[in-house]
């Protein structure tokens, strides 16, 4: 709260009322003949010029020096890392006083809130790395044992070499993908990714996309079925746009069940076409809905692993289509099934 008077005033009344103190004095001197009733009333007014000094003191104590003081030792321990701590003045601080603990006050939460981020980073840095060997230490260490057991004296036996060796070669596909994807993640969150914009025809990359996975929906026993216009031009990465729709069925006929099926759909809305992907799988339950495009984040980390997954394409997805300026809208019911959908601007 702003003192009612300005420094420069506080200043101007001490002046005033020392001059005055000093003018009684002198005219007291001088005046020793005065009367004893006069000489009393100068004496007062002499002692009121003095209570009035020391009043000014005081308020100006409580306005200036008080705060300072206090805004001093608060800064200190800021500085020395009590970010938390923040500057409280009373009432009658002065509004310069107030205005400098509002300029700490908001130094300090910023410092506090890069300090958050900083800690969140690590955090996230080392659950990355963690994650990364875990993923990279299974394949590995399959492809080591199957290797290990046919130097062992396997490999006489050609059904069991045949087997292993088809074994580690699934995982050394396995590696292979988790190692792309960590490229291609890397490369997309560090700005490396270069992004070719251009029109295209994403009917022609959906049909495309059904000839290439036709056969392995059809070893799932899942069924594709498609709903879209003859032709449809939107604006983007082709090639990282098939990257979106490849994961998104992939992962549609990874997750579904025997008999079931994956519609794509294709509607034009405004200027913009959405791109829809449905499954009648195994569904998400809804507390993980809104970390399915973490990366490394699995549901169903048995089940994931099971069937190739690597963790990274959903967060893949995401990033992907950030930089084509479109969200993803997920909806799931368990049992039930999975929506998938997102939106790119008309070419």
């Amino acid at each position: 709260m702003a003192l009612p008077f300005h420094r420069s005033q506080v200043r101007d009344m001490i002046t005033r009322h020392t001059t005055f103190v000093v003018s009684v004095c002198v005219v007291v001197v001088a005046a020793g003949a005065l009367t004893d009733t006069l000489g009393l009333a100068l004496v007062a007014a002499v002692v009121v010029s003095v209570i009035g000094l020391i009043a000014i003191r005081r308020r100006v104590a409580s306005a200036l020096i008080e705060p300072l003081a206090h805004i001093t030792s608060v800064t200190q321990a800021i500085a020395e890392g009590a970010v938390s701590g923040r500057i409280e003045l009373s009432r009658d601080a002065s509004s310069d006083a107030a205005i400098v603990a509002d300029a700490i006050n908001k130094l300090a939460a910023r410092a506090a809130h890069d300090i958050d981020d900083l800690r969140r980073l690590e955090r996230v840095r080392s659950e990355f790395i963690a994650n990364v060997s875990h993923e990279l230490r299974t394949p590995i260490f399959s492809v080591q044992g199957y290797l290990e057991t046919l130097l062992d004296g396997a490999a006489d036996d050609p059904a069991v070499s045949q087997q292993f060796l088809e074994k580690a070669y699934n995982n050394a596909l396995r590696l292979n993908v988790l190692l792309n994807d960590l490229i291609d993640i890397s490369r997309i969150e560090s700005g490396e990714l270069k992004f070719s914009f251009r029109s295209f025809d994403i009917t022609d990359l959906i049909r495309d996309l059904i000839h290439e996975l036709h056969i392995r929906a059809e070893q799932q026993q899942v069924e594709l079925h498609t709903s879209i216009p003859d032709e449809a031009y939107v604006y983007g990465d082709r090639e990282r746009i098939s990257q979106v729709l490849v994961n998104l069925v992939e992962n549609a006929i990874k997750y579904n069940v025997a008999n079931g099926r994956v519609d794509i759909a294709l509607t034009q809305q405004g200027d913009r076409w959405n791109i829809a992907v449905r499954d009648s799988g195994i569904g998400i339950p809804e507390e993980h809905l809104p970390r399915i495009f973490e990366r490394f984040y699995r549901v169903d980390k048995d089940r994931s692993r099971a069937v190739g997954g690597t963790g990274l394409g959903l967060a893949i997805v995401k990033h992907i289509l950030e930089a084509h300026r479109s969200t993803v809208n997920v909806t799931s019911t368990p049992n039930v099934g999975t929506s998938i959908s997102f939106s790119l601007a008309e070419g």
